[in-house]
């Protein structure tokens, strides 16, 4: 019984105390300013100002992010656009292309735009070769005879992965525009297309509808296991399948399907399904999935931070063995996270510390930390640097000491960030001089900025489809 009121603690804790945990996503693209628009802009423009400024394949990995922040909050116009983006393109940075080819899609429409353009450019397109955002700019295009003919020129055994992305790049539409795309999927033969808009709609009669007009029973079945899990990307059951052979059977299913629904509640990266994919451990990841899905009842959002230290929490109460579950989740590798760290329990780690010293540091030190709890055993000396960090920020002491090295430049913005000192992190980064670290954390915080202002770059299930990676969206220009 007491580990089980500890759980509860700590969820109560974390839901009283950081700087917001439970949000609601804006839908849509909303337009009012918010208090971090500026900030955003400002970490933005720093970034384009001096990737350049680094090695060849440093440079290569920062400015796409920022340029599209920077599009959406000024408005900029079509010139502007174009002035911005294509030198990225042309220096082949990471995904400059991916955002040319929506903007243009979504400004001049698919079939210009293809016309128009490169061979490769147009393969791009029709091969998921540059990512969600081309693609979804496609299918929002309101060309639909000429992109799905276009796909349906394509090879059937080719296809299925690019139709199955089409249809998840606008799971977010309501459910008469995937009935209708549905439908003229379903005329051209697109049938992974138009099964994955029907196993993704809200309207749990989607897909009876769809096998009865699809009329052919061993394609349905062949489609039915091949997107069984679709639906819980929308928090739905899976779609119905034969019962496995026995009661076991039946449980692992349900509890990978209910594992999936958890990670599609979780922005930006999720490391659950990773683990029970290593470690096979259902239970722990069973109670993890149940912890999520009950704090995401009703539509509620979480931020990454709350769900990976809960899920954390989960599989420590489950097995009683937290230096077991430690080291497994040290062989979770995680790259280009703004907390820092090269895995999970190091993340961890470093959100446990931010989690003790925002308040301290948001205050003016008027409060004293809380112990810090459920660190691994090797980061007390790191801890040090932390509470350094903080007893400065706290007593709105000189941060230039905290720009000599990235680690502590790291530090500090992220507790600047976690206790709401938005203006100052903005500052603090933008005036260093320019390095990796530097310019690394200006868009990786400009994202985070975001993320508590208009969300342009938050999408669901963002954690399974595009983890790292996030969607470039434009509205259809008419």
């Amino acid at each position: 019984m007491q580990r089980r009121t500890s759980l509860i603690s700590r969820r109560a804790f974390l839901l009283g105390s950081t700087l917001p945990l439970v949000m609601g996503l804006r839908p849509g693209f909303a337009q009012e300013a918010c208090a971090s628009q500026d900030h955003i802009v400002l970490l933005a423009d720093y970034v384009i100002a001096n990737r350049s400024k680094l090695p060849k394949l440093q440079n290569r990995r920062h400015g796409t992010v920022s340029a599209y922040l920077k599009i959406m909050y000024q408005q900029l116009g079509a010139e502007q656009i174009a002035a911005l983006v294509e030198p990225l393109a042309n220096a082949k940075v990471d995904r400059a292309r991916e955002l040319f080819l929506a903007w243009r899609i979504s400004t001049d429409g698919l079939e210009a735009t293809l016309t128009s353009a490169t061979p490769e450019a147009q393969e791009d397109v029709l091969t998921l070769g540059e990512g969600f955002s081309p693609l979804r700019a496609a299918t929002r295009s309101g060309e639909i005879a000429f992109f799905f003919d276009k796909l349906a020129a394509i090879p059937e055994e080719n296809r299925h992965g690019l139709e199955k992305s089409a249809a998840l790049s606008v799971i977010d539409v309501d459910d008469e525009s995937k009935k209708a795309l549905g439908a003229e999927a379903l005329t051209r033969r697109l049938y992974v297309l138009a099964a994955s808009l029907a196993a993704t709609q809200d309207d749990a009669n989607a897909w009876p509808v769809f096998l009865a007009a699809l009329q052919d029973l061993r394609r349905a079945e062949a489609l039915t296991t091949m997107l069984h899990w679709l639906p819980a990307l929308k928090g739905k059951p899976a779609l119905p399948r034969p019962a496995p052979a026995n009661a076991e059977g039946q449980m692992v299913r349900s509890l990978l399907h209910e594992t999936m629904i958890a990670a599609a509640r979780i922005p930006e990266r999720d490391y659950l399904v990773t683990y029970l994919n290593q470690t096979g451990d259902f239970a722990g990841a069973g109670r993890a999935a149940a912890a999520i899905i009950d704090l995401t009842r009703e539509g509620a959002a979480i931020d990454m931070e709350t769900a990976w230290l809960v899920i954390y929490e989960s599989l420590v109460e489950s097995s009683g063995k937290r230096a077991e579950i430690d080291e497994k989740l040290k062989n979770i590798a995680v790259n280009s996270v703004r907390f820092g760290g090269d895995n999970v329990r190091e993340v961890l780690d470093h959100m446990l510390a931010i989690e003790a010293l925002k308040t301290h540091a948001a205050n003016g030190g008027a409060s004293r930390p809380p112990e810090l709890q459920g660190a691994s055993a090797g980061f007390e000396p790191q801890y040090k640097a932390w509470q350094e960090a903080a007893a400065v920020i706290a007593a709105g002491g000189d941060l230039a000491a905290l720009r000599s090295s990235g680690q502590k430049l790291l530090i500090a913005a992220n507790l600047l960030f976690a206790s709401g000192r938005h203006e100052e992190l903005a500052k603090f980064l933008t005036s260093t001089v320019p390095n990796s670290d530097s310019i690394r954390l200006a868009e990786l915080f400009a994202e985070a900025l975001d993320r508590h202002c208009s969300g342009y770059l938050a999408f669901p299930a963002e954690a399974v489809l595009m983890p790292g990676a996030p969607m470039f969206r434009f509205e259809p220009q008419t």
